[in-house]
């Protein structure tokens, strides 16, 4: 586990490359000090859950880095976390192929075309819910080779419809039973062929300048950047490549979710699965420091998901009018921005405050009564977080 020295010495040379000054993503004072919120429960742990499935999630009262530091980045997967070892690991591309391949680690790392990109990881199942309190959201630099690049080389084949992507590993099939065996299957997840051609798509080695940590991925992962977390398959030994639909338990029988599709005599609701994020913002942190005879406040947090630039987060205070916040520019496509308003004193007692992001479209982050004019869904919950704090 790295010391946060050792942290910022070893993501500062991955974040320079993607051009981030260490003044934006520094951003604890000496002279502030936290506002206690008071939505925060003791059901809510950081280490949720330890196996099936495996819950990790972020404290956001501590987010004070642009990048999550390893050993505190998100988790949440079916089972146990894989040891894999590195030396035998091989990822094996077969199926609708005209020239299969086997890879080691080796081999892939020393690729001509790795390269470095920001990317924003959610939990489809993210919510403010006291046991996670939307901690299942972290931001990190991906250091990979391009999955698009070694799937051209193995020669897609006219009929490929879909790329399957296979982890090492193992949990039970619960579709099919016969006496008393069990049918064991790998977690697996399948785009489009055109989606795993995306250009920005990566197979993934490294996280902030550091080989994966095992919860994540170790040796290898996909990185499918502005979709959900649940497409990032970790621990990737295998792609298969299908001509037809992948139809694996967490494809078509538990990633979905129910959307409004317009229709002539009004909407029609249709299960379609998880894929890609949607527009968000949250206030994660509240602080505040001495400023002559009073308090200056902070408000902050990140913003992101969307797939349309963001180009504003509001924050309203008690049901006042929305105030614009000051906005990082963007580090990358798909990578959160870090927002903040400072504010002058507040009364004592308590407080509601609340943030929405903005696109470039003129798209409002929506609240949960919106949202359910478009989505049925316990997943995917990009509404407006209501928070609520104490002022001393």
């Amino acid at each position: 586990m790295l010391t946060r020295r050792e942290f910022v010495q070893t993501t500062t040379a991955a974040l320079a490359a993607l051009g981030v000054p260490a003044e934006l993503w520094a951003r604890e004072r000496a002279d502030e000090e936290l506002v206690r919120f008071t939505d925060y429960t003791d059901a809510f742990k950081i280490e949720a859950q330890a196996a099936n499935p495996t819950v990790r999630c972020v404290d956001l009262r501590t987010l004070t880095s642009w990048a999550t530091p390893n050993d505190q980045f998100y988790a949440f997967h079916q089972t146990t976390t894989p040891q894999v070892d590195a030396a035998t690991f091989r990822l094996r591309i077969s199926g609708f192929v005209e020239r299969p391949r086997e890879l080691t680690l080796n081999e892939i790392m020393a690729r001509p075309d790795r390269r470095d990109l920001g990317v924003t990881l959610e939990c489809s199942g993210n919510s403010t819910r006291p046991t996670r309190m939307a901690g299942l959201l972290s931001n990190g630099v991906w250091t990979g080779v391009p999955l698009a690049a070694v799937l051209k080389e193995c020669g897609l084949e006219p009929e490929a419809r879909e790329v399957v992507f296979l982890g090492a590993d193992l949990e039970r099939e619960k579709k099919f039973q016969a006496g008393n065996r069990e049918f064991v299957a790998p977690h697996g997840r399948s785009v489009y062929v055109q989606d795993a051609l995306h250009p920005d798509a990566l197979l993934a080695f490294h996280l902030n300048g550091e080989p994966l940590p095992p919860k994540n991925g170790f040796p290898l992962r996909l990185i499918l950047p502005g979709w959900f977390g649940m497409t990032q398959i970790k621990w990737l030994s295998r792609i298969e490549v299908l001509d037809r639909r992948y139809e694996g338990q967490h494809q078509v029988r538990n990633y979905l979710s129910l959307r409004a599709v317009d229709g002539p005599e009004g909407p029609i609701w249709l299960d379609q699965s998880i894929s890609r994020t949607h527009l968000k913002s949250l206030v994660a942190r509240v602080t505040r420091r001495a400023s002559g005879a009073g308090w200056t406040y902070r408000i902050s947090g990140p913003a992101w998901g969307g797939q349309v630039p963001i180009t504003a987060v509001e924050v309203q205070i008690d049901q006042g009018r929305w105030q614009s916040a000051t906005l990082d520019a963007a580090r990358g496509q798909y990578a959160w921005q870090l927002w903040a308003l400072e504010i002058q004193d507040l009364a004592p007692g308590p407080h509601t405050v609340v943030s929405r992001a903005i696109d470039a479209n003129g798209v409002i982050q929506p609240t949960a009564e919106q949202r359910r004019q478009r989505i049925a869904s316990g997943r995917e919950d990009n509404t407006q977080w209501v928070r609520e704090i104490e002022v001393v």
